[in-house]
């Protein structure tokens, strides 16, 4: 048995050796020139007199040059926006064979001399970062957010192909702030100086969570100190947020007389025929007098957005939150063994003073603030 699964198993290994082996000429019959060139390399690496990759790489790697100086030629006499973009991209195909191959003593057995285009390389980069800041230009001076987008593209692409190409970083500022929708948040205080304190912890949690917002690299949320000092007069949209109304303390307490019984209770014993002794289980009953002070605690927030040059609304939407704070005690006639665990918790209770009022404040708000988050989260995904 043993013998049989060595042979299974060497059998296995030699059939996945073969496809792989095959899988370079595989790629070079699909017409996948440059890939067909990488994996012959790779199993030249491995195994340097493969006859099966130096075969694949022999056909291969002049297929795969001539490809690219094919699509380079093809390029240049086409009205394709971006000739040198693509042309860099064949350019750096070429010299990754040519590394590929340099690095592989079997391969450079079956190639002798790869040829390199660095040089060539370095040229159509320069022509690249040209045509790529010039169409950032273009676009810039469409004067909208979304050619502003595509402007601070097209820079950063000019800045990828020659690094500092002529004033390319100033280029990218520019485009990113015209591109970025400018908010001012204006959170309006809470008329009380009682809450004052956790209105304010409520406006620091939702200014925290803009920030986090800001993750969209073009939204940018400023509070009104802000803009004055960066001298934004003209926001796009403004945010308006304020407590329309809000209760704390509202107070009702209750009073419940109510029978409590158990039937799984052991009373006694009795004696059966053959002498054997058995529990005899009866029904115990207590009166419980339950004490409950409630506290509610509740409020709406509203939100609305607006332009910012016109002040003509874009959404309105009111979130309400509440927050309920109960103490229940309580005292029995009867027997104790009626009373459930909740019961028994009950009657050990004592009344209790509740939260001071900021604390409710801000218990109230959590839901607000949740349902506020993933409102604004949504609100400004597609921005």
């Amino acid at each position: 048995m043993k013998n049989f699964i060595k042979q299974h198993f060497t059998h296995l290994l030699v059939l996945l050796v073969l496809a792989s082996c095959s899988s370079g000429k595989k790629m070079l019959e699909q017409g996948d020139y440059y890939n067909a060139v990488v994996k012959s390399v790779e199993k030249l690496r491995k195994n340097p007199e493969n006859k099966k990759s130096r075969q694949t790489l022999r056909q291969a790697y002049p297929l795969a040059q001539e490809f690219y100086l094919s699509n380079i030629r093809n390029l240049k006499s086409s009205n394709h926006p971006f000739v040198w973009t693509e042309t860099v991209y064949s350019y750096n195909k070429l010299n990754a064979l040519y590394e590929e191959i340099q690095r592989s003593p079997a391969a450079k057995q079956v190639i002798p001399s790869p040829a390199n285009y660095y040089q060539n390389l370095s040229e159509a980069k320069n022509k690249a970062a040209d045509e790529q800041y010039q169409a950032g230009l273009s676009s810039l001076n469409l004067n909208t957010r979304e050619s502003a987008k595509k402007a601070y593209f097209h820079f950063l692409d000019a800045d990828a192909f020659v690094p500092n190409y002529k004033d390319v970083h100033a280029k990218i500022d520019q485009a990113k702030y015209a591109a970025t929708l400018k908010v001012i948040v204006d959170q309006v205080a809470v008329p009380s100086r009682t809450y004052k304190e956790s209105g304010e912890q409520f406006h620091n949690l939702v200014a925290d969570f803009l920030r986090k917002l800001e993750m969209n690299e073009f939204v940018r949320f400023y509070s009104y100190t802000q803009a004055r000092k960066e001298g934004l007069t003209n926001p796009d949209q403004i945010i308006k947020m304020q407590f329309d109304d809000f209760i704390v303390g509202e107070t009702h307490t209750l009073q419940q007389v109510r029978e409590v019984k158990s039937d799984t209770i052991k009373v006694g014993e009795v004696t059966l025929d053959d002498g054997t002794k058995k529990a005899a289980m009866g029904v115990v009953k207590a009166d419980m007098k339950v004490n409950r002070m409630e506290i509610i605690s509740k409020g709406v927030l509203s939100l609305e957005i607006v332009k910012g040059q016109t002040d003509s609304r874009i959404l309105l939407e009111n979130f309400a939150g509440e927050f309920v704070w109960f103490n229940e005690w309580g005292t029995y006639n009867g027997d104790k063994r009626a009373l459930s665990k909740n019961d028994l918790s009950i009657v050990k209770n004592t009344q209790i003073a509740p939260p001071p009022p900021k604390q409710m404040f801000l218990e109230f708000t959590k839901p607000i603030y949740t349902r506020l988050t993933n409102r604004l989260k949504e609100f400004y995904r597609n921005y």
